[in-house]
Protein backbone atom coordinates (compact mmCIF):
# COMPACT_ATOMS: atom_id res chain seq x y z
CA UNK A 1 0.00 0.00 0.00
CA UNK A 2 1.00 3.46 -0.81
CA UNK A 3 2.10 5.91 2.05
CA UNK A 4 0.03 9.35 2.02
CA UNK A 5 2.04 12.32 0.86
CA UNK A 6 5.49 10.12 0.90
CA UNK A 7 4.90 8.01 -2.51
CA UNK A 8 3.49 8.92 -5.80
CA UNK A 9 -0.11 7.76 -5.73
CA UNK A 10 -2.19 6.10 -8.17
CA UNK A 11 -4.51 8.69 -8.99
CA UNK A 12 -2.92 12.51 -10.02
CA UNK A 13 -3.61 15.50 -12.40
CA UNK A 14 -1.06 16.76 -14.31
CA UNK A 15 -0.76 20.74 -15.57
CA UNK A 16 1.44 19.90 -18.37
CA UNK A 17 1.02 24.32 -19.30
CA UNK A 18 2.81 24.77 -15.82
CA UNK A 19 0.74 27.57 -15.36
CA UNK A 20 -0.91 26.75 -12.56
CA UNK A 21 2.39 26.82 -10.03
CA UNK A 22 2.11 22.74 -9.27
CA UNK A 23 2.98 20.64 -11.38
CA UNK A 24 1.45 17.94 -10.41
CA UNK A 25 -1.41 17.04 -7.71
CA UNK A 26 -1.38 13.66 -6.06
CA UNK A 27 -3.98 11.70 -4.21
CA UNK A 28 -3.03 11.23 -1.18
CA UNK A 29 -5.49 8.87 -0.34
CA UNK A 30 -7.55 6.77 -2.41
CA UNK A 31 -10.60 8.89 -4.20
CA UNK A 32 -14.04 7.84 -5.39
CA UNK A 33 -13.76 7.55 -8.94
CA UNK A 34 -17.67 7.41 -10.88
CA UNK A 35 -17.54 7.58 -14.48
CA UNK A 36 -19.83 8.82 -16.52
CA UNK A 37 -20.34 7.60 -20.55
CA UNK A 38 -23.26 8.82 -22.96
CA UNK A 39 -24.29 8.36 -26.64
CA UNK A 40 -26.94 10.87 -28.05
CA UNK A 41 -29.48 9.44 -30.14
CA UNK A 42 -31.92 11.74 -31.91
CA UNK A 43 -35.53 10.79 -32.66
CA UNK A 44 -37.77 10.55 -35.97
CA UNK A 45 -41.13 10.42 -35.99
CA UNK A 46 -43.07 8.47 -38.74
CA UNK A 47 -46.43 8.70 -39.53
CA UNK A 48 -48.98 5.58 -38.06
CA UNK A 49 -46.08 4.08 -35.90
CA UNK A 50 -46.41 2.83 -32.78
CA UNK A 51 -42.67 3.47 -31.89
CA UNK A 52 -40.04 6.58 -32.45
CA UNK A 53 -36.98 5.15 -34.30
CA UNK A 54 -33.54 6.27 -33.17
CA UNK A 55 -30.58 7.78 -35.34
CA UNK A 56 -26.80 8.28 -33.56
CA UNK A 57 -25.60 11.89 -33.29
CA UNK A 58 -22.28 11.04 -31.17
CA UNK A 59 -20.76 9.69 -28.15
CA UNK A 60 -20.60 12.50 -25.72
CA UNK A 61 -17.05 13.17 -24.08
CA UNK A 62 -16.34 11.11 -20.72
CA UNK A 63 -17.43 12.83 -17.14
CA UNK A 64 -15.73 11.91 -14.14
CA UNK A 65 -16.85 12.64 -10.67
CA UNK A 66 -13.78 12.02 -8.44
CA UNK A 67 -14.44 12.41 -4.26
CA UNK A 68 -11.41 12.56 -2.49
CA UNK A 69 -10.90 12.13 1.42
CA UNK A 70 -8.56 14.76 2.82
CA UNK A 71 -6.51 14.31 6.27
CA UNK A 72 -4.30 16.58 7.63
CA UNK A 73 -2.27 15.71 10.71
CA UNK A 74 1.37 18.19 10.37
CA UNK A 75 1.52 21.66 8.57
CA UNK A 76 3.34 20.36 5.61
CA UNK A 77 -0.10 18.18 4.74
CA UNK A 78 -2.02 21.68 5.64
CA UNK A 79 -0.09 23.29 3.07
CA UNK A 80 -0.04 21.04 0.35
CA UNK A 81 -4.24 20.96 0.92
CA UNK A 82 -4.01 25.03 0.80
CA UNK A 83 -1.52 24.43 -2.60
CA UNK A 84 -4.51 22.23 -4.23
CA UNK A 85 -7.23 24.27 -3.59
CA UNK A 86 -5.36 27.15 -5.03
CA UNK A 87 -4.71 24.64 -8.17
CA UNK A 88 -7.88 23.14 -8.51
CA UNK A 89 -9.66 26.88 -8.47
CA UNK A 90 -6.89 28.25 -11.01
CA UNK A 91 -7.89 25.53 -13.34
CA UNK A 92 -10.79 26.73 -13.89
CA UNK A 93 -9.72 30.09 -14.28
CA UNK A 94 -8.36 32.12 -17.98
CA UNK A 95 -5.42 34.31 -18.17
CA UNK A 96 -6.74 38.13 -17.49
CA UNK A 97 -6.53 41.68 -16.39
CA UNK A 98 -4.22 44.67 -18.55
CA UNK A 99 -0.87 43.32 -17.26
CA UNK A 100 -1.24 39.96 -18.01
CA UNK A 101 0.93 39.69 -21.00
CA UNK A 102 -0.69 35.88 -21.76
CA UNK A 103 -4.74 37.46 -21.09
CA UNK A 104 -7.04 36.00 -22.79
CA UNK A 105 -5.75 32.23 -22.58
CA UNK A 106 -8.45 29.67 -21.62
CA UNK A 107 -8.17 27.44 -18.49
CA UNK A 108 -5.55 25.20 -19.27
CA UNK A 109 -6.05 21.06 -20.20
CA UNK A 110 -5.02 19.18 -17.49
CA UNK A 111 -4.03 15.56 -17.68
CA UNK A 112 -6.03 12.40 -15.45
CA UNK A 113 -4.17 9.31 -14.37
CA UNK A 114 -6.02 7.03 -12.14
CA UNK A 115 -5.26 3.27 -11.46
CA UNK A 116 -3.56 2.66 -14.92
CA UNK A 117 -7.36 2.48 -16.52
CA UNK A 118 -6.97 5.75 -17.41
CA UNK A 119 -3.75 7.14 -19.25
CA UNK A 120 -2.91 10.66 -20.03
CA UNK A 121 -6.70 12.00 -20.22
CA UNK A 122 -7.07 15.48 -21.40
CA UNK A 123 -9.89 16.95 -18.99
CA UNK A 124 -10.70 20.54 -17.85
CA UNK A 125 -12.20 20.80 -14.53
CA UNK A 126 -15.96 21.83 -14.55
CA UNK A 127 -16.56 22.57 -11.09
CA UNK A 128 -14.58 22.17 -7.62
CA UNK A 129 -16.08 21.76 -4.20
CA UNK A 130 -14.40 21.66 -0.73
CA UNK A 131 -16.38 21.96 2.82
CA UNK A 132 -15.28 23.48 5.52
CA UNK A 133 -16.84 21.14 8.39
CA UNK A 134 -18.62 22.31 11.50
CA UNK A 135 -17.67 18.82 13.28
CA UNK A 136 -13.93 18.89 12.65
CA UNK A 137 -10.83 20.17 14.49
CA UNK A 138 -9.12 22.56 12.41
CA UNK A 139 -5.13 23.17 12.66
CA UNK A 140 -3.45 26.88 11.93
CA UNK A 141 -0.94 26.41 8.91
CA UNK A 142 0.34 29.56 7.91
CA UNK A 143 -2.12 31.94 9.46
CA UNK A 144 -5.01 30.10 7.79
CA UNK A 145 -6.99 27.41 9.65
CA UNK A 146 -7.37 23.95 7.65
CA UNK A 147 -10.06 21.15 8.75
CA UNK A 148 -8.03 18.07 9.79
CA UNK A 149 -10.53 15.85 8.10
CA UNK A 150 -12.30 17.07 4.80
CA UNK A 151 -13.46 16.40 1.26
CA UNK A 152 -12.43 17.33 -2.18
CA UNK A 153 -14.94 16.19 -4.77
CA UNK A 154 -14.39 17.82 -8.73
CA UNK A 155 -15.94 17.11 -11.48
CA UNK A 156 -13.73 16.47 -15.29
CA UNK A 157 -14.66 17.02 -18.42
CA UNK A 158 -12.45 14.69 -21.42
CA UNK A 159 -12.12 16.81 -23.97
CA UNK A 160 -10.06 16.60 -27.29
CA UNK A 161 -8.27 18.45 -30.15
CA UNK A 162 -10.49 18.00 -33.26
CA UNK A 163 -7.32 17.36 -35.22
CA UNK A 164 -6.17 14.69 -32.78
CA UNK A 165 -9.71 13.05 -33.29
CA UNK A 166 -9.85 13.00 -37.27
CA UNK A 167 -5.94 11.79 -37.45
CA UNK A 168 -5.60 9.53 -34.41
CA UNK A 169 -9.03 7.93 -33.94
CA UNK A 170 -10.64 4.60 -34.89
CA UNK A 171 -12.45 2.08 -33.66
CA UNK A 172 -10.29 -0.33 -34.11
CA UNK A 173 -7.53 1.07 -32.71
CA UNK A 174 -9.73 2.67 -29.58
CA UNK A 175 -10.83 -1.31 -29.05
CA UNK A 176 -7.72 -3.01 -29.25
CA UNK A 177 -6.19 -0.74 -26.86
CA UNK A 178 -3.79 1.54 -28.85
CA UNK A 179 -5.39 4.95 -28.07
CA UNK A 180 -5.05 4.41 -23.99
CA UNK A 181 -1.30 6.15 -23.78
CA UNK A 182 -3.35 9.45 -26.10
CA UNK A 183 -6.37 9.62 -23.03
CA UNK A 184 -9.00 8.28 -25.39
CA UNK A 185 -11.87 6.94 -22.72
Amino acid sequence: MATPYSSEQPVYIKDPSGRLNMGQFNFPYTPTISTISQANYSSYDTTHSNFQQRAFEMASNVEFSVTAPYVVENETQGEYLMQALTFFRGAMKMNFGANDPMRGLPPPILRFFAYGMYENVPVLVRDFTHNLDADVDYLEVNGNRVPVISTIVLSLTSTYAPKSVREEFTLEQYLSGNLKGKGYV
